[in-house]
């Protein structure tokens, strides 16, 4: 009886030492994923900025827009009767 419950106590041991193991392994894939997860929330804050946007528009050949564009002689939408 005595023999069983040591060899019980030694799986059991073993399985919980297992378990940190495996359990420190996630803890450093999380911390890995955080840390990619930053530097991707980084670049894409870079990308959108203004700035950014305004130098690849330039550099696909668009141009500011020298004069403002106007209607005139609108219609009305609704008639009066």
């Amino acid at each position: 009886m005595v023999l069983v419950l040591s060899i019980i106590r030694i799986y059991i041991s073993n399985q919980i030492a297992t378990s940190g193991v495996v359990l420190g392994q996630v803890q450093s894939e999380i911390d890995a994923y955080k840390m990619q997860n930053i530097l991707l929330s980084e670049k894409l804050y870079s990308l959108s900025s203004l700035a950014n946007i305004a130098e690849e528009a330039t550099k696909e050949g668009y141009v500011a827009q020298s004069a403002d564009f106007v209607l005139d002689g609108q219609i009305p939408v609704a008639y009066k009767q």
